[in-house]
C-alpha cells in the first residue's frame, strides 16, 4: 500500500498527460462542427483535416504538442462527427467555420494548421481575418499556387465531376492511389485513408472537391495578399515551386520536408512530422530579422 501511494503523484501526472481530448460542438448557421480540444497553452494549434478524412488523424499531434499548447482539431462540415452540408454550402463557407470555432471556444494566439484541400483554407482565413491568427502553416498543399482556369478546363472539370459522381467507388479505387501514396506507405495507412474515402457520403465528397477546384483559381491572388508569411510541412516527394511561391506570397514562404511519405505525413511518420512542425512553429515566434 505504501508503495502505491508513493506512486499516486506520478499516476496522477501520467493520467493528466494522457487524457484523451475533450469533444466539443460548435454551432454555426444550424450546424453542428464537431471539436477536440486538449492542453491550455497560450499558444493553440488549430488542426483542419483535408478532403475525406477527419480529426482524428491528429491524435499523434494531439498528444505531442498538447503539454505545452492548447491543441484544437476540428471535424469540416460533411465529414467526420461534423453536420452535413446545407443547401446554399460552398467552399468558402469553411472559412466561416474555422472563424466560428476561434470565436465560440475563445482561443488565444491560433496558429491554423490545414493539410491537403484545406491550404485553401489557410489563405482565405489569413486575408479576411488576419488579427484572428498569429500564423499559418500548410500540410503537403499549395506546392504551385492555382490561377484562372480557362473555359475549357472549366469544360473537362465539370464532365469529371459529372463522371465521379456517377462512379465514385470505382475512381477513387482506379485512380486516387497513385497520388495519395508512395510505394513505402504503410498498408495499414493505406486502408485507413482508402476506406474513409470509400465510406464517405459521395455526394458530399464531389461536391467539396468540385467547389475546392473551381475556388482554387483565387490562390495566386490569395497568396498575393497575405497577411502572414507561408509556411508548409511538406512530403519532399513532390517539391514546391519555388519560383512561383516567391512571385506570389506576399510575406515570404519556408518548406520544411518530410522525407518519403505520401500525402499523409502526419499519420505516416508522426515524429519525424512532429519534430518537423516544432521547427517551424518556432520560426513563427521569431522576430523577422533572425528568419
Amino acid at each position: 500500500m505504501k508503495k502505491l501511494l508513493s506512486l499516486l503523484p506520478v499516476l496522477l501526472i501520467f493520467c493528466t498527460c494522457h487524457k484523451k481530448p475533450s469533444t466539443i460542438l460548435v454551432e454555426r448557421e444550424g450546424v453542428q462542427i464537431a471539436c477536440n480540444k486538449s492542453g491550455t497553452g497560450d499558444t493553440t494549434l488549430l488542426f483542419v483535416h483535408g478532403w475525406c478524412i477527419n480529426k482524428e488523424y491528429w491524435q499523434q499531434q494531439i498528444k505531442f504538442f498538447s503539454p505545452r499548447y492548447t491543441v484544437v482539431a476540428i471535424d469540416l462540415p460533411g465529414f467526420g462527427q461534423s453536420g452535413k452540408l446545407d443547401s446554399s454550402w460552398n467552399f468558402g463557407k469553411y472559412t466561416e467555420d474555422v472563424k466560428t470555432v476561434i470565436e465560440q471556444l475563445h482561443l488565444n494566439n491560433v496558429i491554423l494548421i490545414g493539410h491537403s484541400m484545406s491550404g485553401d483554407i489557410l489563405l482565405d482565413v489569413s486575408n479576411r481575418y488576419p488579427k484572428t491568427i498569429v500564423g499559418i502553416i500548410g500540410i503537403d498543399n499549395l506546392h504551385e499556387p492555382a490561377g484562372e482556369m480557362t473555359e475549357k478546363q472549366k469544360e473537362e472539370a465539370e464532365d469529371f465531376f459529372s463522371l465521379f459522381s456517377s462512379r465514385f467507388d470505382s475512381v477513387v479505387a482506379s485512380s486516387m492511389k497513385q497520388y495519395l501514396f508512395q510505394p513505402t506507405t504503410d498498408t495499414a495507412v493505406k486502408q485507413r485513408v482508402m476506406q474513409n474515402i470509400l465510406n464517405a457520403d459521395s455526394l458530399t465528397a464531389v461536391q467539396v472537391l468540385k467547389s475546392l477546384t473551381f475556388y482554387s483559381q483565387y490562390e495566386k491572388p490569395g497568396m498575393k495578399k497575405l497577411n502572414h508569411k507561408l509556411y508548409l510541412v511538406n512530403s519532399d516527394v513532390a517539391p514546391v515551386k519555388a519560383d512561383s511561391l516567391t512571385k506570389y506570397c506576399a510575406k515570404g514562404f519556408e518548406v520544411v520536408y518530410v522525407q518519403g511519405t505520401g500525402h499523409y505525413p502526419m499519420i505516416e511518420k508522426p515524429e519525424e512530422f512532429n519534430n518537423a512542425l516544432q521547427v517551424v512553429i518556432d520560426k513563427i515566434f521569431l522576430p523577422s530579422s533572425s528568419q
